[in-house]
């Protein structure tokens, strides 16, 4: 074994007959005497062990760095004055004064065999390593500049045959990844692997002569021999899925211009901050598609899309969004009100004046639109309101008055908190139960566990509740609420149930050991399913992926709610540890007769399959849905079509609870 010692002691190095038994006696070692501190120095990339007189000039200084390299150290002392010098730098073992030869030789050789087997062990679990990981996944051996070791599928995916022409083609590995925005080697120049260690997971771009792969990249340091194993897993499917859903959920099919998702989606991740938004409908858009047809009808809405274009180009801050039929969305960043006025005002004039002449067709249109100028963060809704009353009031357009919002506002405010307390007070927090059926094998096999209030003897639906309960910090003790409930209702039911809970939620310390506490009184854990909304409240993703480890170590399973709307974060996704991807309503309702809704579910639903998830398409109304989501794979079904919420569970197949 190559073994390095060095002896810093006069003694020995001056008493030849004691050096020249040291030296015969430790023939199978590198033996080297001397008491500079430059010489020691500069050996200590080399040495496993150094043999010190603490009472050497600098020997504590010179200690550190052997250590700072992994490297032992023994000090000889005279007495023990010395011992807490030592100590203070973590050194623990000495040789007294006067030396004795036999214990100089057993020191040496005890610490030859802890660096044998440690270095066994190293060649072991390296071994075991690459054995394990050469047919799963391309691997490959670099001290950082130069490819030492390459599996055969790592050559197999870089079509190339040995080590050398693996080097010869590629001088640096760094120069095997594409630069690219985004990943890793957004610059060729930069300490890669420092930053792989960083970041623990960063993606790459490897481009062959025949394709273009996108990879995972892990790095594992070898401490003995100092290099990397480096992991590469293939991604390209997920990311060309996630970027195609991206494009089918943030852009309108047909004029190709950013929808509402997109608009959510840039709200909540603050990626735009507007002051102005207006809203435009077209006037009686329905009986231009009744008497022209269809066909015709998508042209005209093209065509407005190009002169709204048209209009608004020379307004660098205003931008146009397709919203779903004949509706429109203009926004502005940072702009005045007249300014954005007057490009409202001139979109309708435009508009106005444009005569549509399709084969022998000609075709006015009208817009009306409705304008926000709100502070708040209500302006698609408020914009909306402006838009209804101006179609009631036949104005071409009118401006949300704020003023009249607040009041309303607090006025509801008031009076759903009143209802609120009450029903808290009463146990008038109830739990409404709705099936999801196996699109297999046309059984109930889950249920969701909805949240309800009981006011003046009606059922109360939590759209009028359940903001309001988080304003008056009410909305954790009904999420407690419904859990206690359901866990109580399926404690010796052999069903799944999912519970919705919120960021929240999640963020409150508490609420996690509350789940805790009520699966050690319940039999659920292997039951339960906590279905969490992935909205614009999500602030921290790394606090919601370290409570969905933590569920999921206690026996729960997880599930993301409303997947595809505009807050998804398919980044996330990969990175998250869930079950279950429940599909959003607003893509189930239109999958039959809107073909953008219709890839995205079969995009989604291929898209899970590949990550080994399960889907649940929500909102099935209809046989024509249920079908259509049948046929493209989604493996349950929840919706009106089998079975409204009710009061309590049926324990019988799908098809008794849907002629119930």
């Amino acid at each position: 074994m190559h073994f390095d010692v060095l002896i810093a002691d006069s003694e020995i190095i001056e008493d030849k007959k004691l050096r020249n038994k040291t030296t015969k006696e430790l023939s199978n070692l590198n033996l080297h005497f001397t008491l500079d501190e430059q010489e020691i120095l500069s050996k200590k990339m080399d040495l496993n062990l150094l043999i010190i007189n603490i009472d050497l000039n600098n020997s504590i200084k010179i200690a550190k760095e052997c250590l700072n390299n992994d490297i032992d150290v023994i000090f000889i002392i005279q007495n023990t004055q010395n011992l807490d010098v030592a100590y203070s730098i973590e050194v623990f073992d000495f040789i007294y004064k006067p030396l004795f030869f036999n214990k100089l030789i057993f020191k040496i050789n005890h610490y030859v065999k802890i660096r044998e087997k440690e270095k066994e062990l190293i060649k072991q679990k390296e071994f075991s390593s690459i054995i394990l990981n050469n047919i799963a996944t391309p691997i490959f051996l670099t001290n950082k500049d130069s490819f030492l070791f390459a599996n055969k599928n790592f050559f197999k995916v870089m079509g190339i045959q040995t080590l050398d022409e693996l080097n010869k083609k590629y001088k640096k590995v760094a120069n095997l990844f594409e630069k690219k925005q985004g990943y890793l080697f957004e610059d060729k120049n930069c300490n890669w692997l420092e930053q792989l260690n960083k970041q623990n997971e960063s993606k790459v771009l490897i481009k062959t002569k025949t394709k273009e792969k996108i990879y995972k990249i892990q790095a594992n340091y070898l401490k003995q021999d100092k290099n990397y194993l480096i992991f590469l897993d293939d991604i390209t499917h997920e990311i060309e899925y996630k970027n195609e859903l991206i494009n089918l959920l943030y852009t309108d099919n047909l004029t190709k211009k950013p929808n509402r998702a997109k608009l959510i989606d840039e709200l909540q991740h603050e990626k735009i901050d507007i002051n102005s938004l207006a809203i435009i409908d077209i006037n009686s858009f329905k009986e231009i598609n009744d008497f022209f047809g269809n066909k015709v009808g998508d042209w005209v809405l093209k065509q407005v899309s190009f002169l709204i274009d048209e209009v608004i180009k020379d307004f660098k801050k205003i931008r146009l969004y397709k919203f779903p039929s004949d509706t429109y969305c203009i926004t502005g960043e940072n702009i005045t009100k007249n300014d954005f006025l007057m490009a409202i005002k001139n979109i309708i004039d435009k508009i106005y004046k444009e005569v549509f002449s399709y084969e022998q067709y000609e075709i006015d249109t009208r817009v009306k639109a409705g304008i926000s100028f709100s502070t708040k963060n209500n302006k698609l809704i408020t914009a909306d309101l402006a838009l209804q009353a101006a179609k009631k009031d036949n104005k071409d357009y009118l401006v949300f008055y704020d003023q009249l919002d607040n009041l309303q506002e607090y006025e509801n405010n008031m009076k759903w908190t009143k209802k609120l307390k009450n029903a808290l007070t009463n146990d008038q927090i109830i739990v409404y139960y709705q099936p999801l059926i196996n699109n297999k094998t046309m059984q109930i096999d889950k249920y969701e566990c909805l949240v309800r209030m009981i006011d003046e003897d009606k059922v109360i639906s939590p759209f009028f509740f359940l903001d309001i309960s988080k304003k008056s910090n009410q909305y954790t003790k009904i999420t407690k609420i419904v859990l206690d409930k359901a866990f109580k209702k399926f404690d010796k039911l052999d069903y799944e149930f999912s519970i919705n809970i919120s960021y929240e939620d999640i963020e409150d310390p508490k609420f996690i050991e509350y789940v805790r506490k009520k699966l050690k009184k319940y039999n659920v854990k292997n039951k339960v399913v906590f279905e969490i909304l992935e909205d614009e409240s999500v602030k921290n993703y790394d606090i919601l992926i370290k409570f969905i480890d933590e569920i999921k170590n206690l026996g729960c399973k997880v599930a993301i709610d409303d997947f595809g709307s505009g807050y998804s974060n398919f980044e996330h996704i990969l990175k998250m540890n869930v079950d279950y991807l429940k599909i959003d309503a607003s893509i189930i309702k239109n999958v039959v007769v809107d073909k953008n809704s219709y890839k995205i579910t079969k995009t989604i639903i291929e898209f899970a399959k590949n990550l080994g998830l399960k889907t649940i398409a929500e909102y099935v109304e209809n046989e024509d849905i249920f079908n259509t989501v049948k046929d493209l794979g989604a493996d349950y079904s929840q919706g009106y079509y089998f079975s409204a919420p009710k009061e309590t569970p049926q324990i019988n197949n799908s098809t008794k609870a849907k002629n119930e």
